[in-house]
């Protein structure tokens, strides 16, 4: 299997094929997939994501709000799962969409975008964000835009635009995550790029322990993803979601090119180091009441 690359001047689901023979494109090295290369200098004076952080440098907050999530787990209207070469990505259609509030997001409620996956060619480098030293096999981002603007459109550039909740998601040899396999029934359906399928409506409910978490970390960063504007309030919860290897691996045989030679088997922002005059403002916030 090949793996998808992003070269610099090729779409990322532009084939890289010639006379219908795959041709295996030239791996970056570690030091050419480094930010500088990827956005404008100007843009390194600021917070890129993802970070590595960790609790001792965090700052601890007790009095924060619970977060609360309306409509996420609930059933209703049509959840629909599509391949677009890079990752996948899951949408709500026909129904009124979830809405995030509480917590960092002030007065603000945010409104749910999409949900899209992050993973790597093996269980232990598809995370995005590194904790305590240690990555997992993958990592989820629940996208939602502030309600005040009319849309993601207009809000991804604004400064409380947008608001990403993350979830590590771990391959272990266990039984696997019932609940996690509304995804993954889903993903053999999308193999080939550019095609979308409908997957159960309750389809998030494998994240709702997770979310009822009191204690989570949340930092002022950017997209991880084009066009890595710093306008995300990330909200990443510390423990991982157990699944099964199998479930993972069904991601890795996803077509990102139309002549289905290639996979993504890698679609992982490396850590963004700040620049040295740059302090990380990383809070541990905890609530003392219970989250819906």
């Amino acid at each position: 299997m090949a793996t998808l690359v992003l070269t610099p001047g090729l779409k990322k689901n532009e084939c890289l094929c010639e006379d219908g023979e795959p041709q295996a494109p030239t791996l970056p090295s570690v030091e050419d997939e480094d930010a500088h290369i990827i956005i404008p200098e100007w843009r390194l004076q600021k917070v890129q994501s993802p970070i590595e952080l960790t609790h001792d440098e965090t700052n601890e907050y007790d009095h924060f709000e619970p977060l609360e999530y309306h409509g996420h787990w609930d059933q209703g209207g049509k959840a629909l799962f599509t391949n677009n070469g890079y990752t996948v990505t899951l949408r709500f259609q026909d129904r009124e969409l979830p809405i995030l509030l509480g917590g960092p997001l002030h007065n603000d409620q945010y409104v749910f975008e999409q949900l899209h996956f992050h993973w790597s060619h093996d269980d232990h480098s598809g995370c995005e964000h590194i904790f305590e030293g240690k990555a997992y096999s993958m990592e989820a981002h629940a996208v939602h835009y502030n309600k005040k603007y009319s849309d993601f459109k207009e809000a991804h550039d604004k400064h409380d635009g947008l608001a990403v909740v993350a979830f590590f998601i771990h391959a272990t040899d266990d039984d696997e995550h019932p609940c996690f396999n509304k995804m993954t029934e889903g993903v053999k359906k999308i193999q080939k790029i550019n095609t979308t399928t409908e997957v159960a409506s309750d389809c998030l409910t494998w994240m709702s322990e997770a979310a009822k978490c009191k204690g989570y970390y949340t930092y002022q960063g950017s997209l991880t993803t084009e066009p890595y504007t710093e306008s995300v309030t990330w909200i990443l919860y510390p423990t991982p979601i157990h699944v099964n290897r199998e479930q993972v691996a069904h991601f890795r045989e996803l077509k990102s090119t139309p002549c289905e030679n290639f996979n993504i088997l890698k679609n992982v922002r490396p850590v963004q180091t700040p620049p040295p005059h740059k302090k990380l403002d990383i809070i541990y916030a905890r609530s003392h009441k219970k989250s819906d």
